[in-house]
Protein backbone atom coordinates (compact mmCIF):
# COMPACT_ATOMS: atom_id res chain seq x y z
CA UNK A 1 0.00 0.00 0.00
CA UNK A 2 1.21 3.48 -0.86
CA UNK A 3 -0.25 6.67 0.55
CA UNK A 4 -0.29 9.76 -1.63
CA UNK A 5 -0.75 13.03 0.28
CA UNK A 6 -2.16 15.57 -2.14
CA UNK A 7 -1.22 18.64 -0.12
CA UNK A 8 -2.25 22.25 -0.36
CA UNK A 9 0.89 24.42 -0.52
CA UNK A 10 -0.21 26.39 2.56
CA UNK A 11 -0.49 23.17 4.57
CA UNK A 12 3.21 22.49 4.14
CA UNK A 13 4.07 25.86 5.72
CA UNK A 14 2.14 25.20 8.94
CA UNK A 15 3.80 23.78 12.05
CA UNK A 16 0.44 22.24 12.97
CA UNK A 17 0.25 20.09 9.82
CA UNK A 18 0.40 16.34 10.34
CA UNK A 19 1.18 15.22 6.79
CA UNK A 20 4.92 15.39 7.49
CA UNK A 21 4.47 12.98 10.41
CA UNK A 22 2.92 10.48 8.03
CA UNK A 23 5.75 10.91 5.52
CA UNK A 24 8.44 10.66 8.21
CA UNK A 25 7.05 7.38 9.53
CA UNK A 26 6.18 5.75 6.21
CA UNK A 27 9.17 6.95 4.19
CA UNK A 28 9.00 5.52 0.65
CA UNK A 29 5.47 4.21 1.26
CA UNK A 30 4.21 7.81 1.25
CA UNK A 31 4.65 10.63 -1.24
CA UNK A 32 3.74 14.25 -0.63
CA UNK A 33 2.47 15.85 -3.82
CA UNK A 34 1.97 19.61 -3.76
CA UNK A 35 -1.37 20.24 -5.45
CA UNK A 36 -1.50 22.56 -8.43
CA UNK A 37 -4.69 23.51 -10.23
CA UNK A 38 -2.89 24.13 -13.52
CA UNK A 39 -0.29 21.34 -13.39
CA UNK A 40 -1.73 18.09 -12.01
CA UNK A 41 0.73 15.55 -10.71
CA UNK A 42 1.74 13.05 -13.39
CA UNK A 43 2.13 10.41 -10.67
CA UNK A 44 -1.50 10.85 -9.57
CA UNK A 45 -2.72 10.96 -13.16
CA UNK A 46 -1.10 7.59 -13.83
CA UNK A 47 -2.71 5.79 -10.87
CA UNK A 48 -5.20 3.08 -11.75
CA UNK A 49 -8.78 4.05 -10.89
CA UNK A 50 -9.53 0.42 -10.06
CA UNK A 51 -6.64 0.15 -7.61
CA UNK A 52 -6.77 3.60 -6.00
CA UNK A 53 -9.01 4.98 -3.31
CA UNK A 54 -9.58 8.67 -2.58
CA UNK A 55 -10.31 9.48 1.04
CA UNK A 56 -12.93 12.12 0.50
CA UNK A 57 -16.74 12.09 0.54
CA UNK A 58 -18.31 12.17 -2.90
CA UNK A 59 -21.33 14.20 -3.96
CA UNK A 60 -22.64 10.95 -5.42
CA UNK A 61 -23.55 8.58 -2.58
CA UNK A 62 -23.14 5.54 -4.83
CA UNK A 63 -19.50 6.51 -5.42
CA UNK A 64 -18.66 6.80 -1.70
CA UNK A 65 -17.81 3.73 0.31
CA UNK A 66 -17.85 3.78 4.10
CA UNK A 67 -17.19 0.06 4.59
CA UNK A 68 -13.63 -0.33 5.87
CA UNK A 69 -13.57 -3.90 4.56
CA UNK A 70 -13.41 -2.46 1.03
CA UNK A 71 -10.00 -0.85 1.54
CA UNK A 72 -8.10 -3.47 -0.47
CA UNK A 73 -6.23 -1.24 -2.90
CA UNK A 74 -2.58 -0.48 -3.56
CA UNK A 75 -2.88 3.32 -3.63
CA UNK A 76 -4.67 5.67 -1.27
CA UNK A 77 -4.93 9.41 -1.89
CA UNK A 78 -5.48 11.64 1.13
CA UNK A 79 -6.18 15.31 0.48
CA UNK A 80 -3.99 17.17 2.98
CA UNK A 81 -5.30 20.58 4.01
CA UNK A 82 -8.10 22.33 5.85
CA UNK A 83 -11.62 21.33 4.85
CA UNK A 84 -11.92 24.50 2.75
CA UNK A 85 -8.61 23.72 1.03
CA UNK A 86 -9.61 20.07 0.53
CA UNK A 87 -12.92 21.10 -1.03
CA UNK A 88 -11.06 23.49 -3.35
CA UNK A 89 -8.55 20.80 -4.33
CA UNK A 90 -11.31 18.30 -5.02
CA UNK A 91 -13.58 20.71 -6.91
CA UNK A 92 -10.76 22.06 -9.08
CA UNK A 93 -9.27 18.65 -9.89
CA UNK A 94 -11.62 16.75 -12.22
CA UNK A 95 -9.15 13.84 -12.42
CA UNK A 96 -9.85 13.01 -8.76
CA UNK A 97 -13.48 12.24 -9.55
CA UNK A 98 -12.52 9.02 -11.38
CA UNK A 99 -11.33 7.37 -8.17
CA UNK A 100 -13.60 5.48 -5.84
CA UNK A 101 -14.18 7.54 -2.71
CA UNK A 102 -13.97 6.36 0.85
CA UNK A 103 -15.35 8.30 3.78
CA UNK A 104 -14.26 7.50 7.31
CA UNK A 105 -17.28 7.73 9.58
CA UNK A 106 -18.01 7.15 13.27
CA UNK A 107 -14.50 8.21 14.30
CA UNK A 108 -14.01 11.39 16.29
CA UNK A 109 -10.89 13.50 16.06
CA UNK A 110 -8.64 14.06 19.05
CA UNK A 111 -6.48 16.62 17.23
CA UNK A 112 -5.93 19.72 19.41
CA UNK A 113 -3.56 21.93 17.41
CA UNK A 114 -6.31 23.45 15.26
CA UNK A 115 -10.05 23.81 15.64
CA UNK A 116 -11.84 21.18 13.59
CA UNK A 117 -13.95 22.66 10.83
CA UNK A 118 -16.20 19.68 10.32
CA UNK A 119 -17.93 17.22 12.63
CA UNK A 120 -16.03 13.95 12.61
CA UNK A 121 -13.34 15.60 10.51
CA UNK A 122 -9.98 13.95 11.03
CA UNK A 123 -6.54 15.43 10.53
CA UNK A 124 -4.24 13.81 7.98
CA UNK A 125 -2.32 11.76 10.56
CA UNK A 126 -5.56 10.44 12.08
CA UNK A 127 -6.75 9.35 8.64
CA UNK A 128 -3.44 7.60 8.00
CA UNK A 129 -3.51 5.91 11.42
CA UNK A 130 -7.05 4.66 10.75
CA UNK A 131 -6.05 3.27 7.35
CA UNK A 132 -2.79 1.72 8.56
CA UNK A 133 -4.68 0.05 11.38
CA UNK A 134 -7.17 -1.46 8.91
CA UNK A 135 -4.27 -2.80 6.84
CA UNK A 136 -2.55 -4.05 10.02
CA UNK A 137 0.51 -2.12 8.89
CA UNK A 138 3.54 -2.45 11.19
CA UNK A 139 4.03 1.35 11.30
CA UNK A 140 0.59 1.98 12.84
CA UNK A 141 1.83 2.10 16.44
CA UNK A 142 4.82 4.28 15.53
CA UNK A 143 2.64 6.84 13.76
CA UNK A 144 0.11 6.75 16.59
CA UNK A 145 2.86 7.41 19.17
CA UNK A 146 4.38 10.24 17.11
CA UNK A 147 0.97 11.81 16.56
CA UNK A 148 0.13 11.55 20.27
CA UNK A 149 3.40 13.28 21.22
CA UNK A 150 2.89 15.93 18.50
CA UNK A 151 -0.68 16.55 19.65
CA UNK A 152 0.27 17.35 23.27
Amino acid sequence: MKIWLLSHSEELKKTTGTGRLVKDVLGQQCDIIVWSRVAPSEAILHLSPTNTLLIYPSEKPEQTDTDDDQLNVDNIIIIDGTWQQARKIYNQSPYLKIFKHHEITAVNSVYKKRRNQKNQGLCTAEVAIHLLNKYQHPATAILFDRFTAFNQ
